[in-house]
């Protein structure tokens, strides 16, 4: 795999030692490495142990995310092989086949191979990830969320990687190995509480996204917050908290946050997008139009900047610059319903200027 020149988002919870090992080896080769995904990144590799994040739909979100701007999305283990020069098993089957007549979706499948459960190769599985897929649609029948069937089922692939068994549910709601000769029992994998003074810095990050994620915002800022304090150079954690403060209706601690993400990485135009929308709300519109002309000299294909920045333009009795603006924002292929909105405005920035 290329890493020169490419951006790679470490996602989640690595195997202890494996995200360092990870980090140094891409930086090395001249590659860029980030603890989240960003309109940068060109690949999204998920930690073996990033199941907290599944049921939140944090997880759900990125791989979304990446697959939507084409970026790849590696597992932890399917990066190290492929990094390694090891060929992928193949993958023949029609994902769809393998999903019919069960409750799960397509997404639900990405996130399966997040997890080597089964092995995707675009619309194709292999023919032994049937079955996983059935044993995982059995749990989900049988109450339990996509996190605790991602932690049953990679349980089961380690407890017993040979032999003849299945994943099943007692009568008790509990997870057990049916082999010929019976039960096992399978121990799940509990959550421990997070003892902040020996946390590593992913464990802080893991911990502030879930909370993000159950809606308790105070909480997830206070942990980005410890996040930003114990890695100085790591722009994502303050650029989150930014994001809360603005959820939170206080746009002022939002600029100090993005101000912070961009004093460590000046190319995180998402930060610096979303400084501009806080600037704008603290009643700083000038400020505002600056940081998005910014955003599209580094991301000229980021259609929310022009439109925001059209109408800035528009409100500041810029109409031809609105005017264009929003005609490039129609280039960048919006939404139907955004691109309505362009149209009606172009319409009226052309009444006005005749």
């Amino acid at each position: 795999m290329q890493l020169r020149g490419r951006s790679f988002a470490l996602y989640g919870r690595f195997t202890p030692g494996v995200r360092d090992r990870l980090a140094k080896q891409i930086g090395e080769a001249g590659g860029c490495v980030a603890r989240d995904l960003t309109r940068r990144s060109d690949v999204l590799v998920v930690g073996a142990r990033a199941e907290a994040l599944i049921d939140g739909g944090s997880l759900g979100a990125r791989i979304a995310s990446a697959k939507g701007r084409g970026a790849s999305v590696r597992s932890e283990q399917a990066f190290l092989a492929e990094l390694a020069g090891e060929a992928a098993p193949p993958a023949t089957l029609p994902l769809a086949a393998a999903l019919a007549s069960t409750s799960l979706s397509h997404a639900d499948a990405d996130i399966l191979a997040a997890f080597d459960l089964i092995e995707l190769d675009g619309p194709h599985c292999r023919f032994g990830d049937a079955a996983v897929v059935r044993t995982a649609a059995e749990l989900a029948a049988g109450g339990r969320s996509l996190g605790e069937i991602v932690r049953i089922l990679i349980i089961a692939r380690d407890v017993a990687p040979l032999g003849r068994h299945k994943v099943v549910l007692t009568p008790a709601g509990e997870a057990a190995l049916q082999w010929d000769d019976g039960l096992t029992t399978l121990e799940g994998q509990g959550v421990l509480a997070l003892d902040e003074d020996h946390a590593s810095v992913e464990e802080l990050f893991e911990a502030a996204t879930i909370a993000e994620a159950e809606g308790e915002l105070s909480e997830a800022a206070r942990l980005y917050d410890l996040c930003a304090r114990a890695d100085r150079r790591d722009a994502l954690a303050p650029y989150n908290l930014g994001n809360l403060m603005m959820a939170r209706g206080e746009p002022a601690a939002a600029v100090l946050a993005y101000q912070q993400a961009l004093a460590r990485d000046s190319g995180l135009v998402e930060a610096r997008y979303n400084l501009a929308q806080a600037l704008e709300a603290q009643g700083k519109p000038e400020a505002a139009t600056a940081e998005l002309a910014r955003v599209l000299e580094a991301d000229p294909a980021y259609a929310d900047a022009a439109f925001n920045l059209a109408q800035l333009r528009m409100k500041a009795g810029a109409v031809g610059e609105a005017k264009a603006l929003f005609e490039r924002y129609l280039a960048l292929d919006p939404p139907d319903d955004w691109a309505a909105k362009a149209r009606r405005a172009i319409r009226y920035c052309t009444a006005l200027i005749a």
